[in-house]
């Protein structure tokens, strides 16, 4: 078996330190559009398979590396480890790994991305961010003093259309935000696709290339879909106090929300991702479930031996504030929007026939109210799956 030939490592596939682990020296292997962390064995174990070898030569090799006895029985494991599969040259054994964003649909590839990528780069340069955010808190003081010196009437079903398509519009922007970011700082990248995230449609950017990035280079993609929603709200907001249109007022509310949405930790989008570079936290939820578990076993025993640290119990105290009173907000700002909006539409469906245009405020209400209404049921939805996973055994 020692004499067993080794499968030889791919040339594209990318080996280098992760500074996201303390402890324990950490490796990041990038193939295809994969990102796997091992540990330092691992990783010098696959780089002796760069050349084609037998099971003792790549462990001896690997031993004098490391400084200590590797095995060929544990080469062996290491290389015929089914997520390592993609590594080798190897087709039939590549693994096939589940995303997390189902139905996926590229709708902008990279190439027809890149002549607008390029000019925004100077977006994500400090003098830039500084007048981007300076005329984003002056455009919104200068709004909500209109908004409050004026009694909004309700919005007909053409206004209410206008400002779902602005709103979207919005969400295209978030996405070319991350590919900028990539852009700026030189990682590989591809388009804007669309796909179902559990239960709620998507839009997403690839960016996988960013894993390849410095932690905190990785922390700006993550922010960078919110801070070009920023830059979407300056014009929003310009054009709102210009010209005095519902519809972009409309617009710049629901992408306050989307922005919130998106930056909680709770569930994995650009909040997680951006909380655990900057904290240098890899698996934020695991390590909040595995902190809570403990926490109730030391409750229900009354063993404060098993109680967790006081570091552990500071993110676990934080990050059960931050999902309480997001979801709480979010429920019940959508609760309030169902119910206004469900008397809107009995009043608008009394008088379509006499009501210029009425048969179409009724479709443009009642397209507002089933958006609404699917918000809240993924959000409910997702919040009893978290719950059920954090009271879940991991040893059952």
């Amino acid at each position: 078996m020692n004499d067993t030939i080794t499968p030889r490592l791919r040339d594209d596939v990318e080996l280098k330190p992760f500074d996201e682990y303390e402890g324990d020296e950490r490796f990041l292997i990038a193939v295809d559009d994969r990102h796997l962390v091992v540990s330092s064995g691992v990783a010098v174990v696959l780089d002796e398979c760069r050349t084609q070898s037998t099971l003792h030569a790549v462990a001896q090799r690997a031993s004098a590396r490391l400084g200590i006895p590797v095995s060929p029985e544990m080469v062996g494991e290491v290389l015929s480890a089914q997520v390592l599969s993609d590594c080798f040259h190897v087709p039939e054994q590549r693994a096939q790994v589940p995303c997390p964003v189902r139905f996926r649909q590229q709708i902008m590839p990279a190439d027809v991305l890149a002549p607008l990528l390029v000019p925004l780069r100077w977006l994500f340069t400090r003098p830039a961010a500084a007048a981007l955010i300076t005329t984003l808190v002056l455009i919104e003081l200068l709004v909500m003093q209109k908004e409050h010196a004026v009694m909004p009437a309700p919005l007909s079903g053409a206004q209410i259309v206008c400002s779902v398509a602005l709103t979207m519009l919005g969400v295209v922007v978030h996405e070319l935000g991350h590919l900028t970011a990539c852009t700026r700082f030189g990682a590989r990248h591809g388009g804007i696709g669309m796909g179902v995230y559990w239960c709620m449609p998507v839009l997403y950017a690839e960016v996988s290339g960013a894993w390849m990035l410095p932690r905190l280079q990785r922390a700006v993609v993550d922010a960078g879909g919110v801070y070009f929603q920023c830059a979407y709200l300056v014009a929003l907001g310009a054009v709102y106090l210009a010209s005095g249109a519902r519809p972009f007022l409309e617009a710049m509310a629901w992408t306050h929300f989307l922005m919130l949405h998106t930056l909680n930790p709770v569930l994995k989008y650009d909040g997680y991702w951006l909380l655990t570079d900057l904290g240098g936290m890899p698996n934020l939820h695991e390590q909040i479930r595995a902190s809570a578990r403990q926490a109730w076993q030391a409750l229900r025993h009354a063993a404060i031996e098993l109680c967790p640290t006081l570091k552990q119990l500071a993110l676990l105290s934080a990050f059960g504030v931050m999902a309480v009173a997001y979801f709480a907000y979010t429920l019940a700002m959508l609760g309030t929007d169902i119910g206004r909006s469900a008397s809107e539409l009995g009043q608008r469906w009394g008088i379509r026939h006499t009501a210029p245009f009425g048969h179409w405020h009724v479709a443009g209400e009642s397209a507002l109210l089933a958006l609404l209404v699917v918000m809240a049921l993924s959000l409910a939805f997702l919040l009893g799956r978290s719950l059920h996973r954090l009271g879940k055994d991991p040893q059952a």
